[in-house]
């Protein structure tokens, strides 16, 4: 309200065009047009919420006299008008009532106006929080999808180029008419379904059984067994008998199954160590190859087992370091402190 109308026609136009909309009505400033339009100190308004308001802010000596604000048969307020020292006559009387007409219905107006604003705030309230929790289910479900990818790159994925590798081998032996030959890769084929079938059991149910029953060295060893001399484990400094949590169980298991077969994939006439240890300070695990190992520098390109490998030692809350050098082997070193 730029404007400040004088006179009664001034005033009573001027409350008339009063509209509420979105933020409400200025009732102090429509206090202070009327206190200018009915020439006395002081104006206050009292809604019936309890909300009060006055032009001007300081209260004066005078006692106001109020009169009832209504909208149909519903009590919306009171409005007190301090009329100083001057006469109230019967024209600004006549006036005050008719100010108190216009004003019932226009201050029901704002407050159905202000429940409106609360309910469509609550509104979009209710929308932004339906729309994190939208957000944060199709986040969680992703870190799922990421997660089975992980789990079966880890696992599931090298059974499977095993498997490949000996039915090369199988038919190999059967162009070859090799009998004894082809008897021992199908005992591999049948070891490898076994435990690739495994491999599957795990990315489903987040540990295989043997895992899960008896730990990380007997887990280890039975996904090994075929490789014969070419995968040694030291545990001289491992107490079997110890658990862990199944998150770090899970990360030691699958790096150690990541490194071995990356070792035995990318060097596989090298020998491959598994050293497991524990003490006081945490649980130490390594991978060691005697292959031709690589520059450190681009030892990392395009590996996704690498970036899988250090996603799970961070969940658990462990460091992972890879040392190699041209003609030098690699090694593949983790620590989780407890």
């Amino acid at each position: 309200m730029s404007v400040v109308p004088t006179g009664r026609d001034g005033l009573l136009a001027g409350i008339a065009a009063v509209r509420p909309g979105p933020g409400g009505v200025h009732l102090t400033q429509l206090c202070r047009q009327i206190r200018s339009g009915l020439g006395v100190a002081r104006v206050r308004l009292v809604l019936s919420d309890g909300r009060e308001f006055a032009w001007p802010a300081e209260p004066s000596p005078h006692r106001p006299r109020w009169t009832a604000l209504t909208a149909g048969r519903e009590k919306v307020g009171e409005i007190g008008v301090e009329q100083g020292y001057l006469p109230f006559g019967r024209r600004r009387r006549r006036l005050l009532s008719e100010v108190a007409g216009l004003l019932g219905p226009l201050l029901r107006g704002a407050q159905l106006q202000s429940e409106i604003d609360r309910s469509l705030e609550s509104a979009r309230g209710h929308a932004e929080r339906v729309a994190a929790v939208r957000r944060r289910a199709f986040g969680e479900r992703d870190a799922e999808r990421r997660q089975i990818e992980r789990d079966l790159h880890d696992g599931a994925q090298h059974h499977l180029v095993a498997l490949g590798m000996t039915l090369g081998l199988l038919e190999l032996h059967a162009a070859n008419d090799d009998v004894p030959g082809q008897r021992k890769q199908l005992l591999r084929l049948r070891n490898g379904l076994d435990r690739a079938e495994n491999a599957l059991f795990i990315t489903a149910t987040g540990g295989s059984p043997l895992l899960q029953d008896a730990g990380v060295q007997p887990a280890l060893l039975a996904e090994f067994r075929d490789a014969g001399s070419q995968v040694r484990f030291d545990v001289s400094e491992w107490d079997a008998a110890r658990r862990y949590e199944a998150l770090v169980e899970l990360a030691v298991y699958f790096i150690c199954l990541e490194a071995v077969n990356n070792a035995r994939k990318h060097a596989p006439e090298a020998q491959v160590t598994v050293r497991l240890s524990d003490s006081p300070a945490g649980l130490t695990f390594s991978v060691t190859d005697t292959g031709p190992g690589a520059d450190p520098r681009h030892l990392h390109e395009g590996s996704s087992g690498m970036a899988n490998m250090r996603r799970r030692m961070v969940a658990a809350g462990g460091r992972l370091q890879v040392r190699s050098a041209p003609g030098a082997g690699t090694t593949v070193l983790g620590f989780i402190p407890f």
